[in-house]
């Protein structure tokens, strides 16, 4: 493998774990925060009121993070683990595409750009389908295969896992109705995200104002910064960065 290819890999496997953070697991249709950056979007349908807004921020956060978080008051809601494989081809013709192929604890999801984004945000946005049959068109346009399932799609296309991780997540709720995500993978890559509901557009500013605050005062990091720090990389990437150097 070539230092380009390598490059390439921890990119991939980086912006992965980003959106992974931002995602976070639930079908929120579109929408999203970006790397290090901001995010306003539609609230999850699934978990709370039609027409709410969520405004969240990401940061890197550290050993001592999580007990500055109890000392402000925080309160542990949830402790969750998953597991993500992501499949793409030789090419990353998927990825290059703004694809991302998962199977999470077994069942297949893919998210994609929506039909049309809003060129004025500075947001990524994203669809997340978990139905085959969605699954599988929105493949068949991209990788020009038809298949009756993903299973077929990625054996006929010669989709093989790109990034393997697990990722570990701590949910934390605070007075003021922040809700504190803390992630890290296997592999030791940390992200936190704050996050505030609005119940209208005009607040989001005010509520960014007020994620920064409490990311100041818990001494939470630029995850861009964060982003720029070797970490160490999946048993599977280490394999191949050994073999490159000899």
């Amino acid at each position: 493998m070539n230092v380009f290819r390598l490059q390439t890999h921890r990119r991939i496997v980086l912006s992965a774990v980003d959106m992974e953070v931002k995602e976070g697991g639930s079908a929120r249709g579109e929408g999203g925060g970006g790397g290090g950056g901001e995010g306003a979007r539609a609230a999850d349908h699934n978990n709370k009121p039609a027409g709410v807004i969520e405004v969240e921020r990401k940061f890197s956060f550290g050993e001592g993070s999580e007990e500055k978080l109890k000392k402000a008051g925080a309160v542990c809601k949830e402790t969750t683990s998953f597991h993500d494989v992501y499949y793409d081809t030789e090419e990353f013709i998927l990825t290059l595409a703004d694809h991302w192929l998962r199977k999470r604890e077994g069942n297949w999801e893919l998210k994609c750009p929506p039909s049309s984004r809003d060129q004025a945000s500075l947001v990524e946005q994203y669809v997340e389908l978990q139905r085959e049959a969605d699954i599988l068109k929105q493949l068949a346009a991209i990788l020009n295969v038809e298949a009756a399932s993903v299973d077929e799609m990625i054996r006929l296309a010669r989709c093989e896992p790109f990034c393997n991780f697990q990722t570990d997540r701590k949910t934390y709720t605070l007075d003021g109705g922040f809700k504190i995500d803390l992630d890290q993978t296997d592999f030791g890559f940390r992200v936190g995200e704050i996050e505030l509901i609005c119940q209208k557009q005009a607040d989001v500013p005010e509520a960014l104002c007020r994620i920064d605050a409490l990311a100041e005062k818990l001494e939470f990091g630029n995850l861009e910064a964060a982003l720029s720090i070797p970490v160490l990389p999946p048993d599977w990437l280490q394999a191949e960065l050994e073999a490159a150097n000899h």
